[in-house]
């Protein structure tokens, strides 16, 4: 677990769960934003200060942004590098058409050194299957699963992912994953009605293999039948 020394947009204790070396550092967790607070006003980028970092500065990676939008869940991607040792950096979220509430960041993302190639592929990929949905028709459409002994990378399309009913609870085992993950993950997809900021989101929670999800409701279930992810996991 990394504690940050502190930030520039307001907001309290900041702890991470981490994955450090000299090729990467993985950062999970939450911070949530208070965009009414005058120093995230005046920021112009967010940042958190840390303790020395084993990269001196990294390349681009993404950084999700969760908050009700439209009186729904919604996730988009922000920008995020290590500036130096002791900074990790965040692009400051759009202003959107509609009032965003709850704002929040959630990492699940990789920091990998600038100019250094990280080529995930080259890496032995774990085949995984569907065990024990509620969901009548779920079926994997894409995946690229890779598991060390430190984390795990998961990129995964779902389809059939629409409950029987409207705000039904569901959940699914992803046979293959290892014991131990856990983590809040968004899964997400883009509706094909325009006008909408970012993606919507279906909060899933990963306990284990186990992924469980309160229900979808409006949009998020009209147009549910894919979803997908991509995250970082720390062991």
């Amino acid at each position: 677990m990394i504690t940050a020394t502190g930030n520039n947009f307001g907001a309290g204790t900041i702890q991470l769960k981490d994955y450090q070396s000299e090729k990467m550092v993985i950062l999970n967790g939450r911070v949530p934003l208070n965009p009414s607070l005058v120093d995230y006003q005046a920021a112009m980028q967010l940042e958190i200060y840390v303790p020395d970092l084993p990269l001196p500065k990294s390349t681009l990676t993404a950084v999700f942004q969760h908050g009700n939008n439209y009186e729904m869940p919604f996730v988009t991607a922000l920008k995020s590098w290590i500036r130096d040792k002791n900074t990790i950096v965040i692009e400051k979220p759009l202003i959107f058409r509609s009032p965003v509430f709850n704002p929040t960041l959630d990492f699940l993302c990789a920091y990998i050194p600038k100019g250094v190639r990280f080529d995930i592929e080259a890496l032995q990929p774990t085949t995984l299957t569907i065990e024990d949905s509620t969901l009548e028709n779920l079926s994997i459409t894409y995946q690229q699963c890779i598991i060390t002994d430190h984390w795990v990378f998961l990129a995964i399309q779902l389809s059939g992912t629409k409950a029987a009913n409207e705000g039904d609870p569901f959940s699914f085992r992803l046979s293959g994953l290892p014991s131990g993950l856990s983590a809040e993950i968004p899964f997400f997809f883009n509706s094909s009605t325009y006008g909408y900021d970012g993606s919507f989101e279906i909060p899933t929670t990963l306990a284990g293999d186990q992924f469980s999800c309160s229900g979808v409701d409006r949009v998020n279930y009209r147009e549910g039948y894919k979803m997908e992810t991509r995250a970082f996991i720390v062991r």
